[in-house]
């Protein structure tokens, strides 16, 4: 991505996002560090999505990341996005965060489909919690749970996401759902093509819901209430997107006809369900 595309996302930031209203509670310092990171993470995803690049050229693009992220650790000069220099001064932001991204996006450019959840997992925390991570060390959350913290949450976020985006990933060639999944339901991938809501599919899409829920639920179970205002934030990424997990399933996972999004009345009463959660905790 060139220059201009990396200063729009870094402008933008997070808070353009689903993440907006978490974003409210940070202060200066890791709002900064947050958009950052999310200008990393959204331009190496970029690379890997981008339809005019070839592979050759995405694999070129990520590998110039790779050096960046080597030359920002070893203390030399990098240049692609200036705030990580920052970020990385002032919050435990590791290495391994930023490079478990660039090879969970790296993995797309040559793995289609999953065949077990195992293996969906295993990218999961490649693309989502390694992100979820970061933001942890962004809140100062320090708890000695904090990585299977991260490892729900992220695998929570990414496979509603990938509950969403069934059809239009597959419209791409890219078939998340485990394929183990698949079979035990009666489904082929090519039931995620169609405008059918067949009855198999929808309890194919009820499963993979029920799963994204433990996820959550695992998470939140996780939570050491002595560092839950820390953890704020990260509550309310979670309700935004269980939020959204819920709208998916009451819609009856009509997720074949457009993107199902939350409007912002539905934000707000996820803000409200983090902060009770909060209280409860």
């Amino acid at each position: 991505m060139h220059d201009g595309g990396l200063k729009k996302i870094y402008t933008a930031g997070p808070e353009q996002s689903s993440f907006g209203p978490a974003f409210l509670f940070l202060n200066r310092p890791q709002r900064r560090a947050l958009c950052a990171f999310y200008a990393y993470a959204r331009s190496v995803d970029d690379i890997a999505d981008d339809p005019a690049l070839d592979k050759e050229s995405k694999l070129a693009g990520l590998a110039s990341w790779k050096m960046e992220i080597e030359s920002l650790f070893s203390g030399r000069e990098a240049d692609k996005i200036q705030g990580l220099k920052e970020a990385i001064s002032i919050f435990p932001l590791k290495k391994e965060y930023f490079l478990l991204v660039l090879e969970g996006v790296s993995q797309d450019l040559d793995k289609t489909a999953y065949a077990t959840v195992s293996e969906l997992e295993d990218y999961m925390y490649k693309v989502a919690s390694a992100v979820g991570l970061a933001c942890l060390a962004i809140f100062g959350y320090k708890d000695e749970s904090a990585g299977e913290y991260a490892r729900n949450l992220g695998c929570a976020v990414q496979l509603t996401n990938i509950i969403r985006d069934a059809r239009e990933d597959a419209l791409i060639g890219r078939f998340y759902l485990p394929a183990s999944d698949l079979q035990r339901f009666g489904c082929r991938p090519e039931d995620l093509l169609d405008f059918n809501y067949s009855p198999n599919f929808l309890e194919l899409m009820d499963f993979e819901a029920g799963r994204a829920g433990a996820y959550y639920a695992r998470a939140r179970a996780l939570i050491n209430p002595a560092g839950k205002k820390k953890l704020f934030s990260a509550l309310v990424m979670a309700a935004i997107y269980e939020t959204l997990l819920e709208k998916i399933k009451t819609s009856g996972f009509r997720i074949k006809r457009g993107k199902i999004r939350l409007n912002k009345f539905e934000k707000i009463k996820a803000l409200y369900a983090a902060w009770r959660n909060h209280a409860q905790i």
